[in-house]
């Protein structure tokens, strides 16, 4: 690749990054329905037919926004593990945790998925993606042995997916590093009993 095609595709790469940004911007202002295409363009100071020289209209922007963010946050997951064929969890630095900071990385993102007018489909997108990583996992007990206990894989993945959007909302207070050795303790540890708070109980 020629030193003009490299200066092409970092100004093309910044020119998408920063439609991207005040787009993410304007829909947490606004809602994603009332965001207009002149919005867009008079945020980011380019004119309309840059944008168009891009994107064929709104949601052309947010599909691209959406699929490059989750590809990337698939890729952050596995990542730290490609090549190993068993992760013990207590070889897990959790400064290696890939994932949680591209979690934090793209927070902004992220944060469009907890309000109400949001980029359509966006959330469901997010928890098919979750569902595909959590699934392709195979959880094993102590002896290396699977655990074949059904409905496993749903209760670790909705459980991480909760802790996670929690967090999110909670605007990231705790650090990538501090939020996934949080959820590493909850994954290994095992409990053997429960109680419950003292409240009245009425029929």
């Amino acid at each position: 690749m020629t030193t003009d095609n490299i200066n092409v595709d970092r100004r093309v790469r910044r020119t998408k990054k920063i439609f991207k940004s005040h787009f993410i911007d304007l829909v947490k202002e606004k809602g994603y329905k009332n965001v207009t295409i002149t919005d867009v363009v008079d945020r980011a100071d380019y004119n309309r037919s840059t944008f168009y020289i891009y994107y064929k209209d709104k949601e052309d922007l947010a599909e691209e926004l959406v699929k490059e963010t989750l590809k990337d946050l698939e890729y952050a997951f596995h990542s730290p593990f490609l090549g190993s064929s068993v992760v013990d969890y207590g070889k897990i630095i959790p400064t290696s945790n890939a994932f949680f900071r591209h979690l934090y990385d793209h927070r902004r993102v992220y944060s469009l998925l907890y309000i109400s007018d949001t980029i359509p489909g966006f959330q469901e997108s997010f928890l098919n993606k979750f569902k595909k990583i959590f699934y392709g996992i195979t959880y094993l007990d102590q002896s290396n042995e699977v655990i074949g206990i059904k409905h496993f894989n749903t209760y670790k993945m909705y459980g991480s997916y909760g802790v996670i959007l929690e967090w999110l909302e909670g605007e990231c207070i705790e650090t990538p590093e501090e939020i996934a050795d949080t959820l590493l303790e909850i994954f290994k540890t095992s409990e053997s009993a429960f109680k419950l708070e003292k409240t009245a109980i009425r029929k």
